[in-house]
């Protein structure tokens, strides 16, 4: 062909490219921001933690593209650095934002946004945005509400007002419109604590009000249902107690009522005195100066159990409520009479005193206290303090039957390939048939032998069944009728396959088949976070992951996170049913039985906690459909039981880091290494983490990215006093392991696994394979 015509063949190709990308950019959508995480609400910088969900912020604009049915698309790699594709519908004729989803898996975890035609062409341009991830120790405070509230801590001496707090493990976000709010109750998975202000009124109003549009209460039951799967939250009612008063959706958040009769009441000053670390309190003057200032009335709820964290109570004198805390499910709600957020407590001088009170009260108290005290940077990635969720994974991810090859044998296999090839070959042609020309016949015969040679005996050492590892964790709690379930598996794939990966409760777990709000997601280690050179990708729906690509003999793990309805129809048998009350008279004491009619057959090393103490049921075993009467005598101090019983340290030692880590004596160390852990998980350690730790020196907690898990908080003393309207009862049961059908989706396993096909697409088809169960169950047994 003529250079010529070469030439104007390819100006022709520019032009039309040229013209067609002129007229996306004319007649489409252009994304004009995107971002990934918690808004700091100090810049334009964004939060997220490894590991955690976080709301991905898409703003755009339309250049023509019409009104048809369009969505955003969001791209993010899961930590085997596969592509995961998720979309949010749009109506390009009236939003121009949206918010998605993704879970961040390192530092360079960059997420891809664009739009597109609903299921077809593109819009827009891709926008990449990279998020700022930090690691899962950091401690994220989210503040709810209009103007975010004067946030500090107490510094050591030396330090500057301006440096990071807790040297650099604490960060405060701020979401102040209701339009930034998450409407996916897992929106929230990268806060620790949240902290909703009622100061602005039109902000409470958009969110709880009867008559919110139905976006508003998508985003509103996302924030409740958060906290009822573990999340932790202050609410503060001051100036707005009227308004709050008229909303009933707030009950949920508010442990006590505002009195509507007299919602405020005005005072110039109040003393405020609350719990300063273990048998001391701290004391200040909130508004002592200045003019009088609202302050919330609050009543007591009728047969909803709450104690009063502030002021401690004086024989004989009956004085208002400050600050009151409730379960919520298994999350913690902590109510304070006063707007955190208001020009009182912007100029409390004990400011910063009061807020290391509330992290540590109302969250998790000793991870917010700033771990081992070293300074973390925005740029490391690393799973300290997070030891146990290593142990969980590393523990899924050990089949029987599977030998792991070591290194040394495939560097060893390797050389031994290239002298056969080399040397070995060039040998035999050389000296015993004289003619290397033969090498044209011998190399691919020497490939192909090897290469199937290594095959059967991968195949023989690796196996040819699917295997799979479960460990589940259910929360049963009659009385709000739900049961959560926390669910971690691995997949040992035989072969090069795709799978759909989904999750439903096992039968007779929960009375919801399909029960919403279930996230199902990759569970790995900090990568790079790029994705795959091969393009692979598989797409995120509301039921699971579609087509997630396994390699040969490779593994992959997933987490999922659901919850249901306990029981099913009015006058339907109870699954679990409690007759505890409290002796006539006395408080202090429980007495009754209660009977579980769960699928799971017997649980085993059962224990039950009550009032401070830990109470071994005889035989520690609990036999479904048989009554048990609780003896509450001879008990030992809950703190006491869980460091001796736990098991903890045994747990943690099973994480090669943790068993290295700096400063353990070397005999010690070296008897660690030495030491092969097998069986069961101990995860006593993990459901009550913080009460399981020891009060050394050095010693900080090893949960981070399972706080939710841990219900230490339950058994905190207030006052002299414990809770004494809860009984948690808990067992486990770890199944030999078996036909995966018989032993996943059995009457010991609470949750099923769908490897092939989502759940509401059709029948679930069997598992086949191999498969390892185990399960812990928690009950919270109410006291009346």
């Amino acid at each position: 062909m003529p250079t010529a015509t070469v030439v104007r063949a390819l100006a022709t190709l520019l032009v039309f490219l040229l013209g067609a990308a002129t007229a996306t950019a004319k007649d489409g959508v252009k994304i004009t921001a995107a971002a990934v995480g918690l808004p700091s609400g100090r810049d334009d910088t964004f939060i997220a933690k490894f590991g955690a969900w976080a709301p991905v912020y898409v703003n755009f604009e339309v250049t023509g593209a019409g009104s048809d049915p369009a969505e955003v698309v969001i791209e993010a790699p899961d930590p085997d650095e596969v592509t995961v594709t998720s979309v949010v519908p749009v109506d390009l004729a009236t939003d121009r934002a949206a918010i998605g989803y993704v879970r961040p898996n390192g530092l360079a975890s960059e997420v891809t946004v664009w739009v597109r035609a609903k299921g077809g062409s593109a819009l827009s341009e891709p926008f990449r945005v990279k998020p700022r991830v930090r690691e899962s120790l950091q401690y994220v405070v989210l503040a709810l509400g209009g103007t975010a509230p004067k946030f500090e801590l107490p510094r050591p001496a030396g330090a500057t007002d301006s440096g990071p707090l807790r040297a650099g493990r604490v960060d405060f976000t701020h979401i102040a419109t209701v339009a930034q709010l998450p409407d996916r109750w897992y929106g929230y998975d990268g806060a620790d604590l949240v902290v909703l202000g009622t100061g602005a009124a039109d902000f409470v109003k958009q969110l709880f009000a009867p008559d919110a549009t139905p976006q508003n209460q998508k985003k509103r039951e996302a924030l409740v249902e958060w906290v009822r799967r573990g999340g932790r939250v202050v609410t503060s009612v001051g100036a707005n107690a009227p308004v709050v008063a008229s909303l009933p959706a707030m009950d949920p958040l508010l442990p006590f009522r505002v009195r509507p009769e007299a919602p405020t009441r005005d005072v110039s000053a109040v003393a405020l005195v609350w719990p300063a670390g273990e048998k001391n309190s701290a004391s200040g003057t909130l508004g002592g100066r200045g003019g009088a200032f609202p302050v919330a009335n609050l009543a007591a709820r009728p047969g909803k159990p709450a104690r009063v964290l502030s002021p401690p109570p004086v024989a004989n004198e009956e004085r208002p409520a400050v600050v009151v805390q409730a379960p919520l499910g298994l999350g913690r709600v902590t109510q304070v009479a006063f707007d955190l957020d208001g020009p009182q407590f912007a100029e409390f001088a004990a400011r910063a005193d009061y807020w290391d009170f509330l992290l540590r009260d109302a969250g998790a108290s000793r991870a917010s206290s700033g771990g081992d005290g070293k300074p973390r940077s925005a740029g490391s990635m690393t799973e300290d303090e997070d030891e146990i969720a290593v142990a969980v994974r590393g523990h899924n991810d050990a089949f029987d039957g599977v030998p792991v090859v070591s290194f040394g044998w495939v560097a060893l296999l390797i050389a031994l390939y290239i002298l056969l090839v080399g040397p070995v070959e060039y040998y035999v042609l050389k000296r015993v048939f004289g003619r290397l020309e033969l090498t044209w016949v011998t190399f691919p015969i020497i490939v192909l032998t090897v290469s199937v040679l290594a095959y059967v005996s991968a195949s023989a050492v690796k196996g040819r069944d699917l295997k799979v590892n479960k460990l589940d964790i259910v929360d049963v709690d009659p009385a709000s009728d739900r049961v959560y379930g926390s669910t971690w598996f691995t997949v040992f794939s035989p072969r090069i396959d795709s799978y759909s990966v989904g999750l439903t409760p096992g039968d007779g777990w929960a009375a919801e088949e399909l029960p919403e709000g279930t996230a199902v997601a990759g569970f790995g280690a900090p990568r790079a976070g790029r994705a795959s050179l091969t393009r692979r990708r598989y797409p995120r729906r509301d039921e699971g992951l579609e087509g997630v690509p396994i390699q040969v003999w490779s593994t992959k793990a997933f987490s999922a996170n659901w919850s249901a309805k306990l029981t099913g129809a009015p006058g339907a048998p109870a699954p679990v049913t409690s007759n505890l009350v409290h002796p006539p008279g006395d408080r202090s004491r429980a007495i009754g039985t209660f009977r579980h009619d769960l699928p799971v057959p017997e649980l085993t090393d059962c224990v039950a906690f009550y009032a401070g103490q830990a109470y071994p049921l005889p035989g520690g075993v609990i036999t479904r459909g048989r009554t048990v009467r609780l003896v509450m005598v001879q008990g030992e101090s809950t703190q006491e039981w869980l460091r001796g019983n736990a098991k903890l340290e045994e747990l943690l030692r099973r994480v090669q880091s943790y068993a290295d880590r700096p400063g353990q004596k070397n005999v010690e160390r070296q008897l660690q290494q030495q030491t092969v852990y097998t069986g069961p998980l101990p995860l006593t350690g993990l459901l009550f983490h913080e009460g399981a730790l020891r009060n050394d020196e050095g010693v900080v907690p090893r949960n981070a990215s399972l706080r939710r898990l841990d219900q230490s908080w339950r058994f905190s003393e207030y006052h002299g006093q414990h809770v004494r309207d809860e009984v948690i009862v808990v067992g486990r049961v770890a199944t030999p392991p078996g036909a995966a059908e018989e032993v996943l989706s059995g009457p010991n396993s609470p949750s099923r696994v769908w490897l092939k096909g989502l759940p509401g697409s059709g029948a679930r088809q069997p598992l086949p394979g191999t498969g390892r169960q185990e399960t812990w169950v928690r009950f919270y047994l109410p006291v009346r």
